[in-house]
């Protein structure tokens, strides 16, 4: 205590400075915290305090250390960023001393193999971010603490279920893929259209192409060549090969892809056949065989595909050039329709409601009742 000018006493202060932040105590014992707080500081795991002695070296004070400053020597105090950085596992308290990690070193420091489990962090406020697939991917630490969960690799994942309800595909040991008609496992979550085409079988590569089907996308999406695959990707169902220069065509253009199926049914017709997009989804079959009785023994017939096809039915058939009994009598429900430059003979033929059973009908099925339509008719 010092005098006061009226004889009493007052007691002694004690300033220092915590970087540009002057600071008066009473009490000499202080705290790391106390110095931080007082000095304005939040968030105090961001920070790494250090004391500055006169003629010496910076010395480290941590939060709940005691500093003395009626301690001779003591200049003042600086802040330095955080030399560990706290997070959670699982709930359960971690910490390391650097400001970036992998996901492989923090499930390492938890005891786990990395080939058998992946981290999840999950920020405030913020989506969630995996690291599923990208056990060595830099993680930037946050002094403000993180939160991360550990989930199990599972051992193998059909990519087809998944997507077909647009779950997110976890991390798996392997991927079980579907290529036109066959399934194939693959021991990582990329691959690449190449390798798709090899484990088909086809060759030479370069002679095919990969299309991508996506829930909820009635087209197809193809793949660049060369272009890296994620088989993990939200709502992929499976993949197509189609020959690049397809003999089945007459023009060859093929503007939108048929569900494999119908492709391989059309191939085993033998028939030229185009899928055209203009003012809707037209398939286009040439020299389709008519049965005897009309005034020509093959036709071009063609379809209008909902683009929510196989789910929705295939309606009524098209003709060119428009059909006309041998016997002269007339075809009832019929009408024009100008399809690709020409105009198209519409027989207006429909289903019942409830009739189209999708996973049963299809291409196929429809064009089975088309020749149904053209045989009854000749017998009215």
């Amino acid at each position: 205590m010092d005098k006061n000018h009226n004889g009493g006493t007052t007691p002694k202060t004690f300033i220092t400075q915590v970087d540009t932040h002057e600071l008066a105590y009473h009490n000499p014992i202080v705290t790391g915290r106390l110095l931080l707080t007082d000095a304005g500081y939040k968030n105090l795991n961001c920070y790494t305090l250090y004391q500055k002695f006169k003629g010496c070296d910076f010395e480290k004070i941590s939060l709940d250390e005691q500093v003395d400053l009626s301690k001779e020597g003591i200049e003042h105090f600086i802040t330095k960023g955080p030399d560990i950085f706290h997070y959670q596992v699982d709930k359960e308290p971690e910490m390391i001393d650097k400001s970036s990690t992998t996901s492989r070193e923090i499930l390492k420091l938890k005891g786990l193999d990395a080939d058998k489990y992946f981290l999840i962090y999950h920020p405030k406020n913020k989506p969630e971010v995996s690291y599923a697939g990208h056990q060595d991917k830099e993680i930037t630490m946050d002094c403000k603490g993180m939160v991360f969960t550990t989930h199990e690799i599972q051992h193998e994942i059909d990519i087809e279920i998944y997507g077909k309800t647009c779950k997110e595909v976890p991390l798996a040991a392997s991927y079980k893929v579907k290529v036109d008609k066959s399934y194939h496992v693959l021991k990582k979550p990329t691959t690449s259209p190449d390798e798709l085409i090899k484990l088909e079988g086809k060759s030479p590569v370069d002679n095919w192409d990969v299309f991508k089907f996506m829930n909820g996308n009635p087209k197809p999406i193809k793949i660049k060549a060369g272009e890296e695959i994620n088989v993990r990707e939200r709502c992929l169902v499976r993949f197509v090969l189609l020959p690049k220069e397809q003999q089945d065509g007459r023009t060859g253009r093929v503007q939108f892809t048929l569900p494999e199926e119908d492709i391989e049914f059309l191939n085993q017709q033998g028939l030229p056949w185009e899928t055209l997009s203009f003012g809707g989804l037209w398939l286009i079959i040439y020299d389709f065989p008519l049965p005897e009785g009309y005034q020509v023994t093959k036709t071009d017939v063609a379809l209008t595909i909902s683009s929510h096809y196989p789910t929705a039915e295939i309606d009524m058939a098209y003709f060119f050039p428009p059909l006309q009994k041998s016997s002269g009598i007339g075809i009832n429900a019929i009408s024009e329709q100008l399809i690709d430059g020409r105009v198209f003979q519409r027989w207006s033929r429909h289903r019942k409601p409830g009739e189209w059973r999708p996973g049963v009908d299809s291409l196929a099925t429809h064009l089975a009742l088309v020749e149904n339509w053209l045989i009854k008719d000749l017998e009215r």
